[in-house]
């Protein structure tokens, strides 16, 4: 009696208002035990931001890549959690499972992004400015066409100004700004401060204070993510447009625009062979 009472315990609760003796042996436990180490436990969730606009970006709530009734939540991999801008909970080739690899490429996206977007506005306003406010930019501001300029030693204008840039020093003006950054920001050390965020430093990087306060920040970095993937897509376009039509962006949307139907992309690639880009 003594060992049937010492391995066995009485557990009391609550159903309808009666309290229930319920007895647990060590042997149930065990069984439990076992039946439980083949289960698996679900995925931790972060909690849902108490701001609705951020809810739509962040936590287990937020927007996904595919709407409701679409995609199941439980398919979404357990590692996306919602707790970084950007997430949609999209990852088919699993890219992201190791912690390690999860930040180094969210880091490379972020900064990708940032250089697409000045590059995309680098690839249109000059153009934009020559076709409708001559003389800003020239004589060549199609993008392919001003690099041409520089490999065949000639200078650029801007504002009726000659800028006296070749291609040697354009190319070390590169090494040495965007190089120069990227090795402060990899050292996490520059004349504008040390430890700070690599992606988002603040302080003197912010000078409208638009980080100041923490929810703005954080809609912020998800505008900001859109605008730079959108931006990657575009550069990714321009190289091809450029490559089918001969054109610069601008001259493409012109040219569409001016006759939808007659100008697309069917009639484009119909007539790739007599609109390679010329130098």
């Amino acid at each position: 009696m003594a060992a049937v009472a010492t391995s066995s315990a009485v557990l009391r609760s609550s159903f309808l208002g009666q309290n229930v003796a319920i007895k647990s042996t060590e042997s149930s436990a065990r069984t439990v035990a076992t039946l439980s180490k083949g289960k698996k436990t679900a995925a931790k969730k972060a909690a849902a931001p108490a701001n609705d606009e951020l809810a739509k970006w962040y936590g287990p709530d937020r927007r996904t890549y595919l709407p409701e009734g679409l995609l199941d939540r439980a398919d979404i991999p357990s590692y996306l959690t919602g707790e970084v801008p950007g997430d949609y909970g999209y990852d088919p080739l699993g890219l992201s499972k190791k912690p390690a690899d999860f930040e180094k490429y969210r880091a490379n996206e972020v900064i990708h992004g940032r250089w697409a977007m000045l590059g995309a506005a680098g690839f249109i306003l000059p153009e934009a400015f020559n076709k409708y406010v001559p003389g800003v930019c020239g004589p060549e501001a199609v993008w392919f066409k001003t690099g041409a300029l520089l490999l065949e030693g000639d200078s650029i204008q801007y504002l009726g100004a000659t800028i006296p840039v070749n291609l040697a020093a354009a190319t070390i003006a590169e090494v040495l700004l965007v190089g120069g950054a990227e090795y402060f920001r990899g050292k996490n050390a520059s004349p504008l401060g040390t430890d700070l965020d690599t992606l988002y430093p603040g302080g003197s990087f912010d000078p409208l204070g638009l980080a100041s306060d923490p929810d703005t920040l954080a809609v912020l970095k998800v505008k900001e993510l859109k605008n730079g993937r959108l931006a990657m897509f575009s550069m990714l376009g321009f190289f091809i447009q450029a490559k089918v039509t001969g054109e610069g962006p601008v001259e493409n949307l012109t040219t569409h625009l001016s006759d939808p139907f007659g100008n697309n992309l069917l009639t484009a690639l119909g007539s790739a062979a007599d609109r390679a880009p010329t130098l």
